[in-house]
């Protein structure tokens, strides 16, 4: 029962937050009802659907949908959109970009399909989330291997070994213990190989030169409205110390773009 309320109040708090970010990026959508929007990484849509509620057509996509879902989500690949050139007027995401491998590929595809006078909508990432992140994984890492047996299984590569098929060879589960200590210990938070790549690529400045890099212009950058962290400690507490932080240290950026008709 207590594990219940527990993930219960975890879930209403990420609910404030993606509220809070989602009302940031609805104040630059284009004012014009019934437009086209394509979402990506729309996991289980709950920001589509407030999306959708505030006059908007809302087609969304994620690589794996989650279940179950306040809005439909299709599965979909943002290196292979299913769309045909010029079918959306606002294309939007939400802590995505940073899992996407193929970063140049995937703005290709955007580009292909967001209408000429379209524009694209990213919440991204900030170093300073990366940092607080961090920061209490490194305190939590002692309570998670004690009772996690997610990362208890990290050292257990031979017990699993017994458990799995006996072509598996001892040297992949080593391999895979391996990885998964780099990934406990370096703790990348997106697609980077560690979080001290990250303290660098999500800062403000390397954003807005990736984008630029890759044919967009910067039409707005806002700070997204709280500072917290991806461990979801404090929950609920300090709403006013967050939001005054967050006009400094934001942990999200929200950036509004249009493809460069210079280049």
């Amino acid at each position: 029962m207590k594990c219940k309320m527990e993930e219960n109040t975890e879930k209403k708090w990420w609910e404030l937050i993606r509220n809070g970010e989602l009302a940031t990026a609805l104040e630059m959508f284009p004012k014009k009802k019934n437009l086209e929007v394509l979402e990506i990484g729309g996991r289980d849509g709950f920001q589509a659907e407030l999306i959708s509620k505030n006059g908007y057509n809302v087609t969304s996509i994620d690589i794996k949908p989650l279940f179950p879902q306040f809005f439909p989500v299709q599965k979909g690949d943002i290196n292979k959109l299913n769309f045909k050139e010029n079918s959306f007027d606002i294309i939007f995401s939400s802590n995505m970009l940073q899992e996407i491998v193929s970063i140049k590929e995937a703005f290709n595809e955007m580009k292909r399909v967001l209408k000429k006078d379209g524009v694209i909508i990213h919440i991204v990432p900030s170093s300073w989330w990366s940092l607080i992140t961090n920061f209490w994984h490194y305190c939590l890492i002692p309570k998670y291997l004690i009772k996690s047996k997610k990362f208890q299984s990290i050292f257990n590569s031979d017990i699993k070994m017994e458990n799995t098929n006996k072509n598996i060879s001892k040297e992949k589960e080593v391999n895979s213990a391996e990885k998964n200590l780099k990934r406990l210990f370096f703790h990348p938070l997106g697609a980077n190989t560690s979080f001290i790549h990250e303290i660098i690529y999500f800062s403000n400045f390397y954003w807005k030169e990736l984008f630029r890099h890759n044919g967009f212009e910067i039409i707005c950058k806002k700070n997204c409205p709280f500072f917290y962290s991806g461990y979801a400690v404090f929950k609920f507490k300090f709403l006013n110390f967050r939001k005054l932080f967050a006009k400094y240290f934001p942990s999200c950026y929200c950036f509004v773009l249009t493809q460069n008709s210079s280049l």
